[in-house]
């Protein structure tokens, strides 16, 4: 039954998700909720970039689940150029290859975001420098390939490397038809890990379900338990959590979870 329903729920998802839908609703203007996960994300890279001398070899950072947006990726940028960007969808694949390719031209809908994220990082920071952290970013990616987190390597073998860090924004619970399922995208993301590495998780808690056009998208109704009940069988232990009432993000966003939440895991090191 939950192959059946997982395969249904790939179909809606291939057969009904526009990125252009979505970027308009979704991403029209600068909500809390974005600047929650900019801020929480700048707070890490920044973090990390103060440990880096220690650290050796450059690093890796992979975002699982990309969809049609590049911002997620800005502050990452900062710490490394070495980037890989996925999604199971080919038509979000598209779209963000050609915010790669376009330059500037395609760059007018995130630059409210990258000015936020240049902000963060300069309290210099103009319009300028919006496109400059946009360039930054688009330079840092070195591919952007098919992912499916319910597949044992998500990476579907097109990439022969572990990563110090994965990003995932309200993703992995949009993926999944059950809480079993969850479990095991969770288990599935983590082996692409390295030891020692950083899962970042951005999503919605206790929220059954999204809109793409007129069609309600189900998502499975997650707590702080679940996540990190999953976390843990992944070998991995969380080491920040934050959240944002639901009630700060506009009102007539077609979501219904309760809160936004921000993590940070740790991969256990292999004994």
């Amino acid at each position: 039954m939950v192959e059946k329903e997982n395969k249904s729920l790939s179909s809606v998802y291939q057969e009904k998700f526009q990125p252009d839908y979505y970027i308009r609703r979704y991403y029209s203007g600068l909500d809390a909720g974005n600047e929650f996960c900019l801020r929480n994300l700048h707070q890490f890279f920044k973090q990390a970039e103060s440990n880096k001398n220690t650290e050796g070899a450059a690093k890796k950072v992979l975002e699982v689940g990309s969809g049609p947006v590049p911002i997620y990726i800005i502050s990452a940028s900062q710490w490394t150029d070495w980037i890989v960007c996925s999604d199971f969808l080919e038509q979000n694949r598209h779209k963000f290859n050609e915010w790669l390719s376009t330059g500037r031209k395609a760059d007018e809908t995130w630059l409210p975001y990258a000015r936020y994220v240049a902000h963060l990082e300069s309290e210099n920071a103009d319009q300028e420098s919006a496109f400059l952290v946009l360039e930054r970013a688009r330079r840092s990616i070195r591919s952007i390939l098919p992912c499916d987190v319910l597949q044992s390597d998500p990476l579907l073998g097109k990439a022969d490397t572990l990563f110090d860090v994965i990003i995932s924004v309200f993703c992995l619970e949009c993926a999944a038809s059950s809480a079993e399922e969850y479990r095991i995208t969770i288990t599935n993301v983590a082996r692409l890990l390295q030891p020692s590495g950083h899962l970042i998780m951005m999503g919605g808690l206790e929220g059954e379900y999204y809109f793409i056009c007129d069609r309600k998208i189900p998502r499975i109704k997650l707590t702080r338990e679940m996540i990190d009940s999953a976390l843990e069988d992944a070998g991995c232990r969380i080491v920040t959590w934050e959240e944002l009432p639901r009630s700060l993000r506009p009102p007539d966003l077609p979501i219904d979870y309760k809160a936004m939440f921000f993590c940070v895991a740790k991969k256990k090191l292999l004994m």
